[in-house]
Order: C-alpha cells, then sequence, then structure tokens
C-alpha cells in the first residue's frame, strides 16, 4: 500500500514539474528515510502522550514504551521503504544492529544536550534540532552501508 501510494505521489510530481521530479527522484531514498523517521518521532511521541497521561504510566515505562514503539515503526520503514530491503533472511541481525546504534544516539544526543544546553547555554529546542539532524545524517549512512547494504 505505501508502495503504491509513493507511486502515485511521484507519478503526480512528474505531472506537475518534471525537473523538480528528477532532482527529487535522484534522492528518493533520503527523502523516505526523512518520512520514516518522522513517523516514528510521532509514533513516539504519541505513545508517550497517551501512556503517561491516559493509561496513567509513571514517565519511565512511558517514555520506554513510546521508544520501543517508535523503534519497531522507524526499522521496519527503514528497512523496507526507505532502504527498499525485503530480504527476511537478515531481519533478527539487522534489528538487533538497528537497535544498537538507536541505544548508541540516545547517549550521544544526551551528552551533546548536555554540553549544548548545559556547558554552551543555548536554547533546549534548538540544541535538539541540531543535535537530531547531525545523527540522522550519521545514522543515515550507518544504515545505508552496513545494517541495510545491499548484497548482489
Amino acid at each position: 500500500m505505501l508502495k503504491k501510494l509513493e507511486t502515485s505521489v511521484w507519478n503526480f510530481l512528474q505531472t506537475l514539474s518534471p525537473k523538480v521530479h528528477s532532482i527529487l527522484f535522484k534522492r528518493r531514498t533520503v527523502i523516505a528515510f526523512i518520512f520514516s523517521g518522522g513517523a516514528a518521532f510521532v509514533t513516539d511521541t504519541s505513545t508517550l502522550y497517551v501512556c503517561k497521561d491516559f493509561l496513567g504510566m509513571s514517565l519511565v515505562p512511558a517514555v520506554s514504551a513510546g521508544f520501543l514503539v517508535g523503534f519497531c515503526v522507524s526499522f521496519t520503514l527503514q528497512k523496507f521503504w526507505a532502504f527498499e530491503d525485503t530480504s527476511v533472511d537478515r531481519v533478527h541481525a539487522q534489528a538487533t544492529w538497528y537497535f544498537l546504534v538507536a541505544l548508541a544516539n540516545y547517549f550521544v544526543t544526551a551528552a551533546l544536550m548536555y554540553v549544548l544546553v548545559e556547558v554552551l547555554h543555548l536554547w533546549y529546542i534548538f540544541s535538539k534540532l541540531l543535535v537530531t539532524i547531525g545523527i540522522a545524517c550519521v545514522t543515515f549512512f550507518i544504515y545505508r552501508l552496513f545494517i541495510f547494504k545491499r548484497t548482489k
């Protein structure tokens, strides 16, 4: 279903502006990566909100639930849509490595946020944006070159 929607969007864009289509189509993996990350962020945050405000969970379990649900959405969309890796023979190893990268990202985020906010006194929302963009750029290449590497 997602592939069908994507094809419709690309066809519409081709009709609307062939030049823009050509430029963006070459970068479709990056675009899908960004949309996948956005969907995971919304899922993570929504799950946190539901768990905390509607189910009455305390903060740490609610954050953990959001992280796990967001992780599942992120991994699934990144693997099958963004990087077009439809194989299932290595899915357990890929999920493990993906989780380890996500965990490392968490600790790097915490450390960088501390430096930017507490040491350099930048606004925490701006700091989060900078850190998220930087980590997304690095992890894109980790996912592409190692975790979802295309085999011939």
